[in-house]
């Protein structure tokens, strides 16, 4: 009988062991390395501002050398790259890595040349230390590899958004529910807006008192639910979504939105490593968006990655419903193709006729950071000059 006890402890224990073994990588989401942000961070950064210092005049693809249709081909062709050199022109981390500021624009609002960050754009994130510190304890099996899109999985932290253009205030809460294998069983997701209707012309004091008490009884009610489903590896395969609202705004996920359908879900796929190979998102029986992810055969890394959004409901950059893009060691863009929707069609931005495919070479720092992005719209590197060059002036905080 002693021996038998001793078994079923034995059993008991190698059950802990490979559930710790299990959940041991951090579950929170890094703000240096998310997809999500368009953001790939290496070391102790503190900020990054990046501008073009080279735009090849006049511009070649440009439908006409007249000077309004230059000027209108110029910001085209700067916009038309901000999937890769990213959504805003400045970003400030604190020394934990979070996100404190980004900054969509320059004070000249042209991109060119370095001037001050226009805080008029600027998104002003703060955060609770307490909810930091209790989030911090939750795990995952694995963190997955940039520019694997893993956003909605991951562990988010409250935070507050005051915006530079507004007074409003957004204000973002999210709470997890654990299961007794400590993995996460669901997030609850609440999303408010403080917003000072005072300022609203025409307004009376009882017309706001009443948006104010709208507003509030609205907020106490979760955006998003979601419940999390594991495979027999303890990966998370499927995100079924929900809403308690009556008229939550769209549920964006890949670029795109929909509205929340009885069957919205988000769907994941693994290979034999536990590595991520495809995220779906699925809803209104019909899948709006995929993306897939190809390794090196013998590196840990994505050398190819293809995204498709069935909406034209998408971003400026995103011209075709299929795009496929090639990745580097270091997670950076070094092609970016787009797959024509049918044999002949023309692929355009603004007065711009569009390349099939757009090259980029870089330049690094010690942290494996770029510091300069080389951009090529009519033919690869080594057959052709840039087309445009970024720079990208970073700090950081050992510096």
């Amino acid at each position: 009988m002693l021996e038998k006890y001793k078994y079923i402890l034995l059993i008991l224990l190698c059950v802990q062991i490979g559930n710790s073994q299990a959940f041991t990588e951090n579950a929170m989401l890094d703000f240096k390395r998310s997809a999500a942000h368009l953001n790939n961070y290496n070391g102790p950064i503190k900020s990054s501002f990046w501008y073009y210092n080279y735009i090849v005049e006049p511009i070649p693809l440009s439908s006409s050398s007249d000077s309004i249709v230059q000027k209108n081909a110029r910001s085209s062709l700067m916009h038309i790259n901000k999937d890769v050199l990213g959504w805003s022109v400045f970003r400030e981390f604190d020394k934990n890595g979070l996100l404190t500021i980004t900054i969509d624009m320059d004070i000249d609002r042209s991109y060119f040349g370095k001037s001050k960050p226009n805080y008029k754009t600027a998104s002003i994130y703060s955060y609770e230390q307490n909810d930091l510190d209790q989030k911090r304890q939750i795990k995952l099996q694995r963190r997955q590899i940039y520019p694997v899109y893993d956003y909605e999985i991951l562990i988010k932290i409250n935070n507050k958004i005051e915006l530079g253009y507004s007074k409003n205030i957004h204000e973002r809460k999210w709470e997890y529910l654990l299961d007794n294998q400590n993995r996460i069983r669901n997030e609850i997701h609440y999303y408010g807006v403080i917003t000072d209707f005072s300022e609203v012309e025409g307004l009376s004091e009882d017309d706001i008192k009443k948006l104010q008490s709208d507003y509030r009884n609205r907020d106490k009610l979760p955006f998003t639910e979601a419940e999390y489903i594991y495979d027999k590896h303890n990966n998370v395969k499927q995100l079924n979504i929900t809403t308690k609202q009556k008229d939550p705004i769209p549920f964006h996920f890949l670029d795109t939105e929909t509205g929340f359908c009885p069957d919205l879900h988000i769907a994941y796929e693994y290979d034999k490593k536990d590595r991520m190979t495809q995220v779906t998102y699925y809803g209104c029986k019909d899948t709006l968006a995929f993306e897939k992810y190809v390794y090196h055969p013998e590196k840990e890394y994505v050398t190819e990655r293809t995204r498709f959004i069935k909406s034209s409901m998408r971003s400026v950059t995103h011209r075709t419903q299929t795009m496929v893009f090639y990745h580097n060691e270091n997670g950076d863009i070094i092609e970016k193709k787009y797959v024509r929707n049918y044999p002949k069609q023309y692929l355009s931005s603004g007065p711009i006729t569009l390349p099939e495919s757009i090259y980029y070479k870089y330049e690094y720092d010690k942290y494996n950071n770029w510091v300069k992005c080389y951009i090529y719209m009519e033919g690869k590197p080594e057959d052709s000059d840039p087309t445009a060059i970024a720079q990208r002036d970073l700090e950081y905080y050992d510096s």
